[in-house]
């Protein structure tokens, strides 16, 4: 690609891949574990159905997304300190947890959307708190062909929110941030950390974070969309303005 103008990065969660099915394994998984070790905070979970345990595991993980705690990272280790676990506990469980068991799948519209981002010239790539093996999901579905750059958390030794990760990929295509767009699904992970260094924000509203409320003009995105379709048309808009 000869000098392109402007350059979209994607999360990969909820924004190109859908996590649903990895999310209901992992907290599955978590439920089975509880019901032998009990929890302090609520003593009758083990006495729960294995059904109404997976129940009560996800409504705490979906309440931690619509309110994240900024001083805990993980999910999954705010969902278990919410149902009881001791902090370290709830660490060494989600530990043991093989998080990428079951394989994402992309959303509808994906492909369409980078192929048309690209025949337009610009830059595609991945950024995104993810394990090593994101990268053979975004391969079987298709779209590392697709991508100029794929950075990886777990890959590269950075992670969201830290503005660090974003600055790497913004050296390494030597891109200023107004010519740049980040699209990711959380206010805070996503949409902060990009909006702090200038580049063009865009929520998507797909998957548990879709109703995660700003805490203040910092988190909330220039755009918000739920299809890719949209998303497609604003940012062929935008790079094109």
């Amino acid at each position: 690609m000869a000098n392109p103008t402007h350059g979209v990065l994607f999360d990969v969660g909820y924004t190109l891949l859908d996590e649903t099915d990895r999310l209901r394994h992992a907290i599955a998984t978590l439920a089975e574990d509880l019901g032998p070790l009990g929890l302090p905070g609520l003593p009758a979970v083990a006495a729960m159905s294995a059904e109404a345990r997976v129940d009560h595991v996800m409504g705490c993980y979906l309440a931690g997304c619509e309110s994240p705690n900024p001083a805990e990272p993980s999910l999954l280790v705010q969902t278990l300190a919410a149902l009881g676990l001791p902090e370290e506990e709830a660490r060494r469980v989600r530990k043991r947890l093989r998080w990428d068991a079951v394989p994402m799948t992309p959303f509808p519209g994906v492909r369409d959307c980078l192929v048309a981002l690209r025949e337009a010239g610009m830059r595609v790539g991945v950024l995104a708190n993810q394990p090593a093996s994101a990268r053979e999901d975004l391969d079987r579905a298709g779209l590392v062909e697709l991508c100029d750059s794929i950075w990886l958390s777990d890959a590269v030794g950075m992670a969201k929110p830290d503005p660090a990760f974003f600055r790497l990929a913004l050296s390494m295509w030597s891109m200023p941030p107004e010519r740049v767009a980040y699209v990711g699904d959380r206010p805070d992970n996503d949409v902060a950390p990009a909006k702090l260094l200038g580049m063009h924000t865009v929520r998507m509203r797909l998957g548990p974070h879709a109703m995660q409320q700003p805490r203040g003009a910092g988190e909330v995105a220039d755009w918000t969309v739920d299809t890719f379709a949209g998303l497609t048309e604003h940012l062929l808009r935008w790079a094109g303005r």
